[in-house]
């Protein structure tokens, strides 16, 4: 009866983390972030389960009588986040991209942890933390600061109709400095070319007006402000 509590007790905890980490990275997902809900939840998991082993797994294969630090297995959990995380941050035009993506992994990794040692207490706590911090901490810190004087744009546009340079043209019109960021050749079933970010610099306050004159460019498929950690 002790061993089916003890079960039962493990598969709470190893859903405590599948919802904790799967709310994490549908944060993630809903930002269009290369690591997203499917991403976080197998870290959650693997690190419930490397957890429990380290526990209750090895120990109860030992014996009794057998010395066994419960922390060896579950400390290699760092080691093995921090290369995921290095996975998903990229370095590219003066920019450094990903570091908050990277960030959430390694707390899901220690909301596994978490729940693998059953502190689904401390486990809920910081996930409810980590939503306050993405979501509240990071805009208040932005309006703080007042910097509103820059964004990135994401555009999606069709080759051969001059969209890109038309939009260029309209956004110095309007009194915006444009910086070309990054470039990635697209296609659909009809249509190729190209994806771009730029930077732009100026009132941002007439930006939402220059980028719905921007939609309307013949060629242009998409256009979106990116979140600054993007």
């Amino acid at each position: 009866m002790q061993l089916i509590g003890l079960q039962w007790m493990d598969v709470a905890d190893t859903l405590c983390a599948l919802m904790l980490c799967g709310l994490i990275g549908f944060e993630r997902e809903a930002r269009r972030k290369d690591a997203g809900i499917r991403t976080h939840i197998l870290v959650g998991l693997g690190s419930c389960l490397f957890t429990m082993v380290s526990i209750e797994g090895v120990p109860m294969l030992l014996g009794q009588g057998v010395t066994w630090d419960a922390s060896r297995i579950a400390a290699q959990v760092v080691t093995g986040i921090g290369f995921l995380g290095a996975g998903v941050i990229c370095f590219a035009n003066d920019t450094v991209r990903g570091l908050t993506t990277a960030c959430a992994i390694w707390i899901a990794a220690a909301v596994g942890v978490a729940c693998g040692a059953g502190m689904l207490p401390l486990a809920a706590l910081v996930t409810a933390m980590y939503f306050l911090v993405v979501l509240a901490v990071a805009p208040l810190v932005t309006w703080v600061l007042r910097r509103d004087r820059d964004c990135t744009l994401r555009m999606t546009y069709e080759d051969g109709k001059g969209a890109l340079r038309e939009t260029l043209l309209l956004a110095a019109g309007a009194g915006f400095e444009t910086q070309i960021v990054s470039t990635h050749d697209r296609s659909g079933d009809d249509w190729n070319g190209a994806t771009v970010e730029m930077r732009v610099s100026g009132d941002m306050a007439h930006l939402h007006d220059v980028i719905e004159r921007m939609s309307q460019i013949d060629g242009v498929r998409d256009i979106e402000v990116l979140e600054r950690d993007e």
